[in-house]
């Protein structure tokens, strides 16, 4: 699922769901960061809102995604066996 700024400028695609944070990975790069999840605003079929604008709405994930709990994948986030 797509992540979209406050603004509407595409930020990524979710990867994970951990207990505080939203994983979300920006292609081409292979650099994974996350978004606090108080601060999604919203989650359509469009994808997921957050509050922030272009790049300063993301954190960089750190050691966050070896020491987070991922409590949810999906519906969230595609396969990644999904065409893009």
């Amino acid at each position: 699922m797509k992540v979209w700024d406050e603004e509407g400028k595409l930020l990524g695609r979710v990867k994970a769901i951990g207990q505080t944070v939203l994983f979300v990975h920006r292609r081409p790069s292979k650099e994974l960061w996350a978004v606090p999840l108080s601060h999604v605003q919203g989650v359509s079929g469009r994808g997921v809102t957050v509050s922030g604008r272009g790049h300063a709405a993301l954190e960089p994930a750190g050691d966050r995604w070896s020491s987070e709990i991922v409590t949810a994948i999906h519906p969230l986030s595609e396969s990644s066996n999904a065409p893009a």
